[in-house]
């Protein structure tokens, strides 16, 4: 099968990180990329901390709700800089919250809970994630747009992720089926019609 690609308004990313978002949290000032929070040497929030918004289509991409999660990208891949709609993975120093677009220092295929990047970021800095939901294009306009598959792997309801190499295109992500049992759901992809 050809590389595949799928908008991101067809995409549904299941949140695999522990904790639940806090209700009490509103957007953080500036959005989530605001400078004083996001892509900064010292943690402006705890990490693990979620917030939960929600995205209304009437504004941009489809009505739900989406979560982010605030981390630190410990490692990036040296030709590949971390962009928008770059899916990233655990990175392997095991260190809660510590992410890495690196195929080469990941958790492993479709064994790690998926963020999603929402900006270019500096390695060692923290900032902000999308882990689960409605693509929140309401919210980071940059995640909105198309997401590719680059492996042959048939797309249906619910699918796993192969982050054997990091993409040259923002969004570029290898889909995988999910083995019966031995693999978790890490990604939720919802094709409608054209």
């Amino acid at each position: 099968m050809a590389d595949v690609t799928v908008d991101s308004e067809g995409i549904y990313l299941c949140d695999l990180l522990p904790g639940y978002p806090d209700p009490r949290l509103s957007p953080p000032r500036g959005g989530f990329t605001g400078a004083d929070h996001h892509n900064v040497v010292a943690a402006a929030y705890g990490l693990g901390t979620k917030i939960q918004v929600r995205n209304h289509a009437s504004a941009a991409g489809v009505e739900g709700y989406s979560t982010f999660v605030y981390g630190k990208l410990e490692h990036q891949d040296t030709t590949n800089i971390l962009a928008p709609r770059h899916f990233l993975a655990h990175h392997t120093d095991c260190v809660p919250y510590d992410f890495t677009n690196d195929a080469g220092t990941d958790l492993g295929a479709g064994l790690s809970p998926l963020v999603v990047g929402l900006s270019a970021m500096t390695v060692d800095f923290f900032g902000w994630f999308w882990c689960g939901g409605v693509c929140p294009e309401e919210w980071v306009s940059a995640l909105g747009g198309v997401y590719y598959g680059a492996t042959a792997g048939a797309i249906g309801a619910c699918m796993g992720a192969d982050l054997t190499a990091p993409g040259l295109v923002p969004g570029e992500i290898g889909y995988q089926t999910r083995a019966g049992d031995t693999k978790p759901c890490v990604l939720m992809l919802s094709i409608a019609a054209a």
